[in-house]
């Protein structure tokens, strides 16, 4: 096995919180996923970080299981992917500002294209550039999200300036599930009727695209008959299931995923808490008896999040420790009272597995009245990744 790489805020000194990335479950995830939805291709969703865990090692991880293309949400995401050697298609799903077609021209990125302006802007850079090959482009329809994308006559409208312009090609043609995750499913069927019905009309007037892409990861699993040419996979790839509904319906089609994510800290003071003292900020935990507890150096800076004051749960020798008082910026106090033979330099996990015991992000986000993606997409600057795998 190769040594593992890391990323760090700083390389001086033992990390104070850090988390620990999985990349062989990254790999277990990709292949698991083809094989649930083949003949459908894989795109890895990569943005906003790969969801905090790192897409410059996350993309290489996915493309190397069979992933066959790599999609981000801004021009300066592929620039990053591209500049670390990433190869492959990488679709850019969000906006792009005009003076930038240039640019995610020569990182050969393929653009989402959603307005005239847009067009021209990249069959300029394209003959520029004096390219030997077209541009691909693909078109966002909004069939109900009503965020990014065309209604159908100003797709038809895209489509036939785009066919004038020179050094442009229609490829793509998508969009994206409000409710993808709910038990519910008549609304995404609904915006599966409705993109059908665009697509249907364009190419009675002419139009044709070769890819069709409309479920993330949560509607590729519970509505089959959406995956179309390829799915866009962000939270499932890291091993996380959006709902426990979604979940249900995995593993009731034999789909079983390897979270990626171990976050730990350690064990940095010891200290008896007298009966009657309170702890931390605002003092809204008071001891009704002396109490043993620890301080991780570990706190809402670094994505633990200030919900989780009076809430939340860390494991430390395999059994769980309670936070005690308000979450700091910097740090948190849990009650070891229970625990033999804690010391100072102890693991403590915040998310994942010790021993017998658990705990999932899908628990935290619960602690916290929030979704999965919010707590990895907040991982803190500071907080070391290390790679393993």
């Amino acid at each position: 096995m190769a040594l593992p790489l890391t990323i760090t805020f700083t390389d001086f000194g033992t990390p104070r919180t850090w988390a620990e990335i999985d990349l062989e479950a990254i790999k277990h995830n990709v292949r698991a996923l083809r094989r649930l939805i083949a003949p459908a291709q894989f795109t890895a969703v990569v943005k906003a970080n790969a969801y905090g865990l790192g897409a410059i090692p996350i993309a290489k991880a996915a493309l190397e299981a069979g992933a066959t293309g790599l999609a981000v949400a801004s021009c300066e995401e592929g620039q990053e992917l591209r500049r670390a050697g990433v190869g492959g298609p990488i679709l850019v799903l969000g906006y792009v500002p005009e003076d930038l077609a240039q640019a995610a021209l020569e990182a050969d990125l393929t653009l989402t294209v959603n307005t005239p302006e847009m067009a021209r802007a990249l069959s300029r850079a394209v003959q520029l550039r004096r390219r030997n090959r077209p541009a691909p482009v693909h078109l966002k329809l909004d069939t109900g999200l009503h965020r990014y994308g065309l209604e159908p006559q100003q797709a038809l409208e895209l489509c036939r300036l785009i066919t004038t312009l020179p050094g442009l090609e229609l490829q793509g043609l998508y969009t994206h599930f409000a409710s993808g995750d709910e038990a519910d499913r008549s609304f995404v069927l609904e915006q599966k009727r409705r993109f059908d019905q665009t697509r249907q009309m364009l190419e009675s007037n002419g139009f044709y695209f070769s890819q069709f892409h409309l479920s993330n990861s949560a509607s590729a699993i519970t509505v089959k008959e959406a995956r179309y040419s390829f799915v866009r996979f962000g939270l499932a790839l890291h091993g996380y299931h959006a709902t426990p509904e979604v979940a249900e319906e995995a593993h009731k089609a034999g789909l079983y995923l390897k979270p990626a994510l171990t976050l730990k800290s350690i064990v940095v003071r010891l200290s008896e808490l007298p009966a009657e003292e309170t702890v931390g900020y605002n003092r809204t935990y008071k001891a009704s008896e002396t109490r043993r507890v620890a301080l991780l150096p570990v706190g809402y800076a670094d994505g633990y999040r200030r919900s989780l004051s009076n809430k939340g749960e860390v494991l430390i020798k395999g059994q769980r420790a309670r936070v005690l008082g308000r979450v700091s910026m910097d740090q948190i106090v849990v009650d070891v009272t229970g625990i033999a033979g804690v010391e100072e330099g102890d693991e403590a996990v915040l998310i994942g597995s010790q021993g017998e015991e658990e705990i999932s992000l899908e628990q935290m986000a619960a602690w916290c009245d929030t979704i999965t993606h919010e707590i990895l997409t907040g991982l803190g600057r500071r907080v070391k990744r290390i790679y393993l795998g």
